[in-house]
């Protein structure tokens, strides 16, 4: 019987949040912190689909026959994939499953869409299994958890999928493509109108530079890059927020769009710093400090576009204040409106500063990590 585990990262957008959603340039990196998917088949006279989502609480046992007479009978509507209507199956299915909060309603119509539209477009059977998701990253904070849950899903069952054909599921970038775009799909049902960028990040990992409808050129041989990240722990919407913006812009568009052409060139700006570093000596410090306070300065700027498009929060502040105490630099990452930011250390950021930063930090109530960016995207371990 088919056992495997999947694990997808998270992501950190470094510069271009929201502008993103207009056409314009971001730049995100995958993070060592990942969700990790656990697969278990059982045996035939089981007939049951467990689902164990700790993070949220959610544990469901369905019965395969209730999923079959909603789905698969002939009464059952004809599946598309790219069909609003059946979505609203899903949704339908979603109240008779029964969920506690929005997370749990999220996480079950996030699942069933993915897992039915997978399974009968390619007329594979329902066999009895446990399904069991368990993440490192702090739900609906900005560091791609629901992305990397719809990656770790769409990977799974494309995996599922292809063991039950006995075919060997290679992560190249053709099934690399389609595991993103059923993970954007997903997103679509969490997010409403996501950019892209975040199922494209945890799906092919590395430091990415991103704009909608175009291809994803990933940046190889990057410099490893240290943060800080600082949880606010302020829970917000990231479908409100784009929303929001959506509301400026089309109230205000002479003042909105130059602030979006500024965050686009921004985020081409740093793009152009990350690339010259590549072939900088590591030993080179004084050019490798030269282009981290340009990257700085640009934390800076952006941080305030970003606030003038009433996206940022007083925690947030309160974070750029201590960075520039520090000589280091702070912004909001993700959607705003709380959730994380993160602090670029330099290389030559020394351990002091680093513990004096996460203390002040973590007496106002904050969380905080330090991790690397760049990593492995979504990988399937047998």
């Amino acid at each position: 019987m088919a056992s495997f585990k999947i694990t997808a990262p998270g992501k950190l957008i470094l510069y271009g949040e929201h502008a993103v959603v207009y056409g314009k340039t971001a730049l995100a990196a995958s993070l060592d912190l990942r969700t990790t998917l656990e697969f278990e088949e059982l045996k035939p006279d089981q007939l049951y689909v467990y689902l164990l989502f700790p993070k949220i609480s959610l544990s469901e046992k369905i019965s395969i026959r209730k999923i079959e007479d909603y789905f698969f009978n002939d009464r059952a509507l004809k599946i598309d994939k790219d069909s609003d209507h059946f979505y609203k199956h899903v949704q339908n299915f979603a109240e008779d499953v029964g969920y506690a909060n929005l997370p749990q309603k999220l996480a079950i119509e996030a699942f069933f869409y993915l897992f039915i539209s997978i399974l009968k477009y390619d007329e594979v059977k329902i066999k009895p299994f446990r399904i069991q998701v368990g993440t490192m990253l702090s739900v609906s904070s900005g560091l791609g958890s629901s992305a990397s849950f719809a990656v770790c899903l769409s990977t799974c069952f494309v995996h599922y999928v292809n063991l039950q054909k006995n075919v060997s599921t290679t992560l190249d970038k053709t099934q690399l493509d389609v595991i993103s775009e059923y993970a954007l799909k997903c997103e679509k049902i969490m997010h409403g109108n996501p950019s892209g960028i975040d199922n494209a990040i945890c799906t092919y990992g590395s430091i990415v530079e991103f704009r909608k409808n175009e291809i994803l050129q990933p940046i190889t041989g990057t410099k490893s890059m240290r943060v800080l990240l600082v949880d606010t722990k302020i829970l917000r919407s990231t479908k409100a927020l784009v929303e929001k913006v959506a509301e400026l812009k089309e109230k205000y568009p002479k003042v909105f769009q130059p602030i979006l052409e500024s965050i686009d060139n921004v985020s081409q700006k740093a793009l152009s710093i990350i690339k010259q570093m590549k072939d900088v000596c590591e030993t080179d410090t004084a050019a490798l400090n030269e282009f981290y306070a340009e990257l700085l300065t640009l934390i800076d700027i952006n941080q305030a576009l970003l606030a003038s498009c009433q996206v940022s929060h007083s925690t947030i502040d309160e974070i750029c204040a201590e960075a520039r105490k520090h000589s280091l630099r702070a912004k909001l990452t993700g959607a705003g409106g709380g959730g994380y930011a993160y602090v670029l250390l330099p290389p030559d950021t020394n351990d002091d500063t680093i513990t004096e930063i996460s203390n002040a930090f973590v007496e106002r109530g904050y969380g905080i990590e330090l991790t690397n960016l760049g990593g492995p995207g979504v990988m399937i371990e047998s």
